[in-house]
């Protein structure tokens, strides 16, 4: 992904030629194919129109930092800014608290206690609903797919 971008300005929406979402025809693919293809469609837009805009507003902050170990030619180049602002980001404070805080999880997680309750429970619930919807979707075809929706 190399994401919208001009003059290191960043562009908050994808020209709608570039997505995926309906470009494969209903009858042509297996459905979990199309779904899937849809699936990081959205993905890839969130990031370009929602994650994207927020770094390089950050990065629009912090301009004589980052750019002091890019390249002039190399300016406009999205990877080599977005790496040097990372490299920046990396000592600040509340990156070395979260690498703290993924050594506990990593060791909640290994010891099973773990309690995920609290963690993202939006976007647990449309993982729950849509992984039960599909389910129950191919489950009502499985009279004459057989043992082909696994």
């Amino acid at each position: 992904m190399t994401g919208p971008k001009n003059n290191c300005t960043c562009i908050p929406k994808q020209h709608p030629k570039f997505r995926l979402r309906g470009v494969q025809p209903d009858w042509e693919e297996h459905p979990s194919w199309i779904a899937g293809i849809e699936a990081l469609d959205a993905y890839n837009n969130w990031v370009s129109e929602i994650l994207l805009p927020i770094a390089f507003q950050w990065i629009e902050e912090h301009k004589p930092e980052v750019y002091a170990s890019v390249p002039l030619e190399l300016k406009d180049d999205i990877g080599v800014v977005v790496a040097a602002a990372f490299e920046l980001v990396k000592t600040l404070p509340g990156y070395q608290a979260g690498l703290k805080e993924s050594e506990a999880y990593e060791a909640a997680l290994a010891n099973g206690t773990w309690n995920a309750a609290k963690t993202n429970p939006i976007w647990s619930g449309i993982v729950k609903e849509v992984r039960t919807n599909t389910q129950a979707t191919f489950d009502a075809q499985a009279w004459i797919l057989k043992d082909t929706i696994r």
